[in-house]
């Protein structure tokens, strides 16, 4: 047996809960006060309530009330910032079907292929799968129906349904008469290789056909939809809420925390008044002092998640102050290290606080991780800016002639950028420029 003496950190439930709170994004967070409020009668959401964090960069940062609004007028923001269902394939095509005049027959045989459709509104199965099933339904009319009920279909809305693959659906989408079907029909059928590896003299040749037609041919080509119905089906994405916005107010940036999308948790009155009451039988009374001791351990973490958060954003932008002026290109580097600490706190703290938020600014809506960028180029630079000037370096190539990687090396050193060229490369993969011979311009 041994006896020693130490110190250990101990993590205590509400330590727990209040890192668990931290990290939630704003759509996890709304689902996680969801769950509490259902668990624990003592818990109420109250949709007057609202607090946040300002600062005029000059003074400092507090956190403090923001002011009250009209129940309704909150209540109406917290639905307006929810994403819309949408429709889904089904719903949109039975809004068509509606208005045809078809018979029970015709109507049976155009369901029968709409029930075969997949997610991208392709038909997965063959002919002959569709007519044994048609036949095991009891419907007649053999191919010769399948076929008008195919050609009903591929005449809906979107184009394209009822195809048997992603080319097919983009040929569908053209009419019979389109004096550019059977020249998009020879790109997609023959010449889509070659299309790929921009050999456009080749495939000029091939067609018969001049390059500026050509390009005039693959520039039609790409406003086809291969997936015609895959928007329609899919899931949609949720809508991006700020939880932090910065506006210009005078001379000065304010910070604020965004609430109006998010319910604030308050403590049930009545809950707590029957907690003290003497009349009340005494299990009664225990059971109802636990559930506000949870309760409080609740609005802990969301009131350290509004106090942490805010602090976060207040630092992060007095250090981008330059971006918020002058914008895109100007961001200073920043670790996650070096502000944990100025505040005090651990970069764990910082790398919690910041995950999946995102702020407002004046040019636009990013994530705050974008805000922490490590130097780059051989100068104190952004990793985000030098990105963009090798972009800007891509952009303003000539397209007959285009740049290659080694090509922007150069360039960026006589800029002052010592670049690697697999660095240049990455960047270039990133911003989803393709490589130079498939960049060129033959016209």
């Amino acid at each position: 047996m041994q006896q020693s003496l130490g110190q250990h950190m101990q993590l205590l439930p509400r330590m727990l809960q209040a890192i668990e709170v931290l990290q939630l994004s704003r759509e996890e967070l709304e689902a996680w006060v969801v769950q509490a409020v259902g668990e624990n009668e003592a818990l109420s959401l109250d949709l007057a309530g609202e607090r946040g964090l300002s600062s005029d960069f000059q003074g400092g940062s507090t956190l403090g009330p923001r002011g009250t609004r009209q129940d309704s007028e909150r209540h109406a923001a917290f639905l307006e910032s929810q994403p819309d269902r949408g429709q889904t394939l089904a719903e949109r095509i039975e809004e068509h079907l509606a208005v045809l005049d078809l018979g029970p027959d015709e109507m049976r045989w155009l369901r029968l292929l709409l029930e075969a459709l997949d997610p991208n509104g392709w038909l997965a199965q063959s002919d002959e799968q569709l007519l044994a099933e048609a036949l095991a339904l009891g419907l007649d009319g053999g191919a010769a129906q399948l076929g008008a009920a195919r050609e009903r279909l591929r005449n809906l809305d979107p184009r394209g349904l009822g195809a048997r693959g992603p080319l097919e659906a983009m040929l569908f989408q053209l009419e019979d008469d389109d004096p550019d079907r059977d020249g998009i029909s020879a790109l997609l059928f023959t010449h889509l290789d070659d299309l790929a590896r921009n050999k456009l003299p080749q495939v000029a040749r091939a067609m018969g056909i001049e390059i500026p037609e050509l390009e005039r041919l693959v520039s039609r080509l790409g406003t086809l939809n291969p997936r015609p119905a895959a928007e329609l089906s899919g899931e949609l994405s949720p809508a991006i809420v700020p939880d932090i916005e910065v506006e210009r107010r005078g001379q000065a940036f304010e910070v604020t925390l965004n609430g109006n999308s998010t319910p604030v948790v308050t403590i049930d009155p009545s809950i707590e008044a029957m907690s003290k009451d003497r009349a009340s039988p005494t299990p009664v009374r225990r059971y109802l002092r636990d559930k506000l001791e949870r309760a409080r351990s609740v609005l802990e973490a969301l009131e350290m998640r509004r106090a942490t958060l805010g602090r976060i954003g207040a630092k992060l932008f007095e250090h981008q102050s330059a971006f918020l002026e002058q914008g895109p290109g100007h961001l200073v580097p920043l670790r996650m290290t070096d502000l944990a600490q100025e505040l005090g706190i651990h970069v764990s703290t910082v790398s919690r606080a910041v995950a999946g938020k995102h702020a407002q600014t004046p040019w636009g809506i990013l994530p705050l991780r974008h805000f922490f960028q490590a130097a780059s180029g051989g100068e104190e630079r952004a990793r985000e800016d030098v990105r963009e000037l090798v972009r800007g370096e891509f952009a303003a190539e000539n397209s007959a002639t285009p740049l290659s990687d080694d090509d922007v090396v150069a360039r960026m050193r006589e800029r002052g950028f010592d670049l690697a060229r697999r660095t240049v490369a990455k960047y270039r993969q990133e911003l989803d420029i393709p490589s130079s011979y498939r960049r060129r311009r033959y016209a």
